[in-house]
């Protein structure tokens, strides 16, 4: 599928923030070994139910179960993406140091942005105007207003891992739409399975990372069936028919505007629903929203309504493939860890509950899987009073000055 590039200015100035954004539409032409599962895709809710059980059974790997042989998945995607920088850079400085921002699942890439309560929670303005870093996020491939596709056999980590290499390397040499600058380094920030991609991308192209932030992440897998279960997954079109199916807006105005209910839809938003397939899931409450990203106490409730009312879906294809990394990573540079001290799918509720009074915390025992990385390049920390979705909490900012503070003493 292609789409020509479409490039959107916007300056976000005044009492809100004060960078300077580009929006765009960006194609990518990529290619990436995909698995073939010999399973029908979920149609149901029930439907996604027995998928879930059939992936959090103990002692069974349903992705292996489930897989039938590889293919080669190749095309021409696009990629809704946004580019930005500090407001008192000049469009054409050279030589910047560029983050590149990669969410996890329930997310889109508002997730760096948000503009609640003013962008008080902000990643990318903390980012770009208080450390003059550029900063590139994007809706992952399948995700958002980024091309989907079909979710069992198409949108997989490795298909997205490959999105994300593209995406790199038209920044690095210069062939990235509306984007003038050239950079001197190149930095790559994720959040739960983006920080698995992340993890994924330098080690099979070690050298197009400068220095790595994985947040939300552990090597840690034995909790993941906490999130999956406690998603309580239903297919996102009849999740949310307005935001993700095909139900239209005004044929139930019209419907509602013959018994005066008008007043029940009024605030039913027009914009065109991302009309996703069966096969792409949603956690099914606010109820399951919290448990999966929040910690009681912490939090901003309008903060938690503001995540139930944007979340995106993960397709089966993705919860499939969510472990697919290699266990030893071949990326020497450095690596800094950020997880919420109660994290859930990577924690169990509790990073310090290591059981080994030798080891920190779980996201600490990471240093294993980087053997090329020195001890000196390497940190794992626990962000306090958080769950999984750190940039949600009361005490996000504290997580963005520590990931900024890391990567400037190391140069980046």
């Amino acid at each position: 599928m292609f789409v020509k590039s479409a490039l959107v200015a916007v300056v976000l100035a005044g009492s809100a923030a004060a960078k300077t954004c580009i929006n765009m539409t960006v194609p990518v032409t990529i290619s990436a070994r995909t698995g073939i599962f010999n399973i029908a895709v979920p149609q149901t809710n029930l439907d996604a139910t027995t998928f879930i059980q059939n992936q959090t059974q103990q002692g069974r790997n349903f992705t292996q179960t489930a897989l039938s042989g590889y293919a080669t998945t190749s095309g021409t995607y696009n990629i809704s993406a946004q580019f930005c920088m500090p407001s008192s850079m000049n469009a054409t400085a050279t030589k910047p140091t560029l983050q590149i921002l990669t969410h996890g699942i329930g997310f889109d890439k508002t997730y760096w942005d948000l503009s609640y309560n003013n962008f008080n929670y902000s990643y990318v303005d903390v980012a770009t105007d208080m450390y003059k870093y550029c900063t590139l996020s994007y809706d992952r491939l399948g995700i958002g207003n980024s091309s989907h596709g079909e979710p069992l056999d198409e949108i997989q980590s490795s298909l997205e891992v490959a999105a994300l290499a593209e995406l790199t390397m038209m920044l690095r040499n210069g062939t990235f739409p509306g984007v003038k600058q050239t950079f001197s380094k190149v930095t790559h920030v994720g959040h739960s399975f983006g920080s698995a991609q992340t993890y994924a991308l330098v080690n099979m192209y070690p050298t197009i990372s400068d220095g790595i932030v994985l947040t939300g992440f552990s090597m840690n897998s034995s909790f993941v069936g906490f999130f999956a279960a406690g998603s309580n997954f239903e297919q996102a079109y009849l999740n949310q028919p307005f935001r993700f199916g095909n139900t239209s807006v005004s044929v139930v105005e019209s419907v509602l505007n013959m018994y005066s209910l008008t007043d029940y839809v009024a605030g039913l938003s027009p914009s065109p629903s991302l009309n996703y397939p069966a096969g792409y899931l949603t956690n099914a409450n606010i109820g399951a929203n919290q448990y999966l990203f929040f910690l009681p106490g912490f939090f901003d409730p309008g903060v938690l309504l503001v995540g139930e009312n944007t979340k995106q879906p993960v397709t089966v294809g993705e919860l499939l493939t969510l472990s697919s990394a290699p266990m030893m990573n071949a990326f020497a540079g450095p690596v800094l860890i950020v997880t919420g001290s109660n994290d859930l799918p990577y924690c169990g509720g509790n990073c310090l509950a290591t059981g080994n009074a030798s080891l920190p915390s779980i996201p600490a025992a990471v240093a294993m899987n980087f053997p090329k990385v020195s001890s000196s390049n390497f940190e794992a920390y626990i962000q306090p009073n958080s769950g999984h979705g750190i940039n949600l909490h009361y005490n996000a900012t504290g997580a963005y000055d520590v990931i900024q503070t890391f990567l400037q003493s190391k140069g980046l």
